[in-house]
């Protein structure tokens, strides 16, 4: 059940009536949240709904972990077995494609349709704090439950911290009408994201182009690229802001993923603006675990880097093109931390986005190209295909006639629409609070039926629903 489709939209009016309704009551909230929670994993298949008792077990390690008169080695065991347990169910999910690939035929990937990396990390994320004294455990099953299997985010993020979600169940409901303006606006931008530019760039340009590169020319190869970063950031942006009103109409605030990514002006500042999530979750829980020396700073550092980036590659799928993908990404942050130490020992280290408007331009150029380039190995199915690619590039053959008129459009408006600012999001939440709340939802209503008009087919899948 996407976000993105009609039945959710359904499914998600009964459940906010009856939240709303049982506004007074933060327990009868939880139990609705945790039915709904299990309702929409059913819906991938039953075998879903044995995830609550992996969820529990996370549960009672975080009571063990936070019981005063364990000892440290014994909780080191505890956190080890939520570690082996959700390492253990990622890794189950990324072999699993493997195996069916091996086999010639989908012999398990028909029961296991939906990944749980998210949920994977947002379970790590409430055990590896409670470990660390960064939070306290949760003593009632229902309240855990409820935050660690909540449906807006459990199918592609943006990954919430547990512990955050946990603290917000003990403040009373209560949704502005600034927020529940926010939160339409959000999920009707969502559905433009998704419906109007990136499946409409997949299905008629982007997918043609991965799958058959010598049957298009150098030009369109490269606008294809140019086509697939657009699709990439307006597919996974969508679903976030779709997950993000969600929540906020629940009363839950969760993390932003994205804040205009490709107007970064180095391949740092764009790890700070990309799945801001998730390159987060990677720093506070992977980089920062590994070990790192003062005495030899670069080097351990460049370890770390490397390391982390390589994991993050392997998590989107055990495969060269992955590797690839976090390797590039990795050895260039490497560098770029290298040099910032350099600039700092020479006394001129600046901060992200300062310096003059020429290196700022340049920086921004370079990096989205070099983004791009990476983004070859992370589309591509397999590495030959990659090199198809590249090559038919480098060969400079002209010719766009496989580009319709109404494509043009479609890749301008989200060329354009991609750098829009968040000041300009903030003033057309102000203009939406002005209008009733009744004219709000009708209006987001509307903009639903008429995409789905618009879409024809209706919607694929969200790029990262697979990962």
């Amino acid at each position: 059940m996407s976000l993105s489709s009609p039945v959710f939209f359904v499914f998600f009016l009964c459940v906010i009536a009856l939240y709303w309704a049982l506004g007074g009551s933060r327990r009868s909230q939880q139990v609705l949240v945790l039915a709904a929670n299990l309702f929409f994993l059913a819906k991938f298949g039953p075998v879903y709904l044995l995830l609550p008792v992996a969820a529990l077990v996370d549960f009672a390690v975080g009571l063990r972990l936070g019981a005063p008169d364990v000892a440290h080695t014994l909780r080191k065991t505890w956190v080890s077995l939520s570690l082996v347990l959700n390492v253990g169910l990622l890794v189950f999910f990324k072999i699993l494609p493997l195996a069916d690939a091996r086999n010639g035929a989908k012999a398990w990937g028909w029961l296991f349709t939906l990944s749980l990396s998210f949920y994977c990390f947002q379970a790590l994320s409430y055990t590896i704090d409670v470990y660390r004294g960064d939070a306290k455990p949760e003593r009632n099953a229902i309240t855990y439950l409820a935050s660690a299997l909540f449906f807006p985010t459990i199918l592609a993020g943006p990954i919430p911290r547990t512990a955050k979600l946990l603290r917000q169940w003990g403040k009373p409901f209560g949704l502005t009408r600034q927020q529940g303006a926010a939160a339409l606006l959000l999920i009707a931008t969502g559905l433009v994201k998704k419906l109007l530019v990136a499946d409409y760039l997949a299905d008629n340009f982007v997918n043609r182009v991965f799958d058959t590169p010598l049957l298009y020319s150098g030009v369109e190869n490269l606008l294809a690229v140019y086509g697939y970063a657009l699709q990439l950031f307006f597919d996974f942006s969508g679903y976030s802001d779709i997950a993000i009103g969600v929540a906020m109409l629940l009363g839950f605030a969760v993390p932003e993923n994205f804040r205009t990514p490709y107007l970064s002006v180095n391949l740092q500042d764009f790890w700070k603006r990309w799945h801001i999530s998730f390159s987060s979750w990677l720093t506070d829980y992977l980089f920062e675990s590994l070990p790192k020396s003062r005495a030899w700073l670069r080097s351990s550092f460049t370890y770390a880097i490397l390391t982390t980036f390589l994991l993050g590659g392997l998590w989107h799928g055990i495969t060269w093109n992955f590797l690839i993908w976090g390797a590039l990404h990795g050895a260039v942050l490497s560098l770029v931390f290298v040099w910032s130490q350099s600039r700092w020992k020479k006394g001129r280290k600046r901060r992200l986005g300062e310096g003059p408007v020429w290196a700022r331009v340049l920086g921004a150029v370079v990096t989205f190209h070099f983004v791009c380039f990476t983004w070859i190995f992370f589309r591509a199915q397999d590495v030959a295909t990659a090199k198809l690619i590249l090559q038919q590039i480098a060969s400079h053959t002209p010719g766009t006639e496989n580009l319709a008129p109404a494509l043009w459009g479609v890749l301008g408006f989200a060329a354009v629409a991609q750098a829009i600012p968040q000041v300009w999001f903030d003033r057309a939440t102000r203009w939406a609070d002005a209008v009733p709340f009744w004219v709000q939802g009708a209006a987001v209503a509307g903009v639903v039926l008429v995409i789905q008009q618009l879409a024809g087919k209706g919607s694929a899948g969200f790029v990262y629903g697979a990962f």
